[in-house]
Formats: structure tokens, sequence, C-alpha cells
């Protein structure tokens, strides 16, 4: 398995696609288009072009995770996705529309082009159900809690765990990203609960690379239940800044997970739990 740096913003340790080297081979996590020229140099230092990658699994649908998607799918390529999230790879109008409210004008800049795939390269995945291509074994893992249409990715001792495995780059802790607008906390932790069940060595988030699983995701309940505890407490974003920076001892790597992770996004998903699920009952 290659860890591919998409080079995000021009920052590395942000976003991540992963190779794994097979008869056939794999890529999990595209990164956005705007990535795309990057991610397809590095593929030929390790000797590949784009018509080699005939297999591409997203995590989910969040443009930072398969907006390149559709490159791959002009060629050889099938997308294997959560069945919530397919929809919106065939058609992307209204996801789009959604992440134009969030980013406004720095869309294109941030992830570039989105195009429809074709809906016969669409692969719908199963929760659990094991895929076999040409002898490696991929077990997609619904892990709804971050997104409704959120998968993980088993394979060999590796957790390929998107977005619902945390953020964890360099030395910095392992921290929640929750954007708005799916986002469950008790969802969350089930979800994190029945990836620990298949016991993997190494865990793998997407922001950013590959660590042994050790106390991986204990560590991450411990945030998620940290952050429901703030958010019922206080919903001001001020005091949200404070309470996030109590996590970092290094200022450069919080610089890092704004990239991959930025504040406001992560408030107003919060926020937005807390109406829905705290405030109301």
């Amino acid at each position: 398995m290659k860890i591919i740096d998409l080079n995000f913003q021009n920052t590395q340790n942000i976003i991540a696609s992963f190779l794994i080297e097979a008869k056939e081979p794999i890529l999990i996590e595209t990164g956005p288009e705007s990535t795309f020229k990057h991610l397809t140099y590095k593929l030929k230092e390790l000797g590949l072009n784009i018509n080699d990658i005939r297999h591409v699994f997203v995590t989910h649908i969040h443009l930072d995770h398969s907006g390149a998607a559709w490159c791959f799918a002009k060629t050889n390529a099938k997308i294997y996705v959560h069945p919530a999230g397919a929809k919106h790879l065939i058609d992307p109008f209204r996801l789009v529309a959604s992440a134009q409210i969030v980013y406004k004008d720095k869309l294109k800049t941030l992830f570039g082009n989105i195009m429809p795939i074709d809906k016969d390269k669409v692969v719908i995945l199963d929760d659990q159900k094991e895929i076999n291509i040409a002898g490696t074994k991929i077990l997609p893992i619904f892990t709804p809690g971050h997104a409704k249409h959120h998968a993980c990715f088993f394979v060999n001792d590796h957790m390929f765990v998107g977005d619902a495995g945390g953020i964890r780059i360099l030395d910095g802790p392992i921290m929640p990203p929750m954007p708005p607008p799916d986002i469950n906390l008790k969802e969350w932790i089930a979800s994190i609960e029945k990836l620990k069940k298949y016991k993997p060595n190494f865990v793998c988030p997407t922001h950013f690379g590959c660590y042994t699983a050790d106390n991986h995701f204990d560590k991450l309940i411990s945030h998620i239940i940290q952050y429901e505890i703030f958010i019922k407490n206080s919903q001001d974003y001020n005091q949200f800044l404070k309470f996030i920076d109590t996590f970092f001892y290094d200022k450069s790597i919080r610089e890092h997970y704004k990239l991959a992770n930025p504040d406001d996004m992560n408030f107003e998903g919060l926020l937005r739990y807390f109406k829905i699920f705290i405030n109301q009952n």
C-alpha cells in the first residue's frame, strides 16, 4: 500500500489517496479534482497511468474525498460508493449546490470541477459484504455519524477510515471533523465501536496517513464526547475556538488541521446537531 499525498492547497499532509498495489491496482479516495493533476503525476512515479486504475473506492461523497472520481470514471474505472452517495455522483447538482452555499466563491479554487458519472460506472456497496478484486479482498463497513453516506474499508489489516475515523495529522490529536449537515454523535460513536470489532492493526485516515491502531478509536470517542459536552454548555463560536485550541500543543500542526478541517464548518455542524438532537429533547 502506498500513501499518495495530494498536496492540497500546496500543503503536505492534508489529503491522502491510498494505492493498493495488486494484480489490479485499487485506489481508495480520489481527493478533489483540483489535485487530480498532482495525483496523476504521483501515479506515474509509481509506474501507473490513469487507465491502469480500474477500481476506485470512495469513503463518502464530500468533495475532498470523491471530487475527482469522475476523472477516473471517464477512463476504465468503476467507482465504488455507499448507496446513499451513488445518486450524487451520478447527478452532482445538489451536491455542488450545497457545497456552493458553504464555500461560496472559493468552491472551484478548493475543489475544481465536478462532473456527473455514468450510472454504469457506479458500483453500489453493501454493508459488510466483501468484494474480491483479482484476489484482493475489500470489506466495506457502513459508518454513519460524520455523514449518512460514509463507508470505511477493511483491507488485510488496514482500516481506511475516511473521516469516520477522525483527522490525525503528524503528531496532532485525533479530532472529529463535523461539517453540516449529517453530524450525529450517537451514530458516530456506534460506528466507531463497529470498526473496533475488526481489530485492525493500522488505521488510515484520509487526513492524513496510516498509524498503528493502538488506542486510536478510544481516543476519538473520548474527543467526540468532549465536543458534545462543550456544545451542551456553550454555543459561542469564540469559546469553541478556545476549546479546540486546548487539544493542541503545536500551533503549526493546528494550522494543518484548519486546512483539512475548518473551524467554522465544525462549529456549524456541531451547532446543527445541538439544535436537532439535544435542544429539542
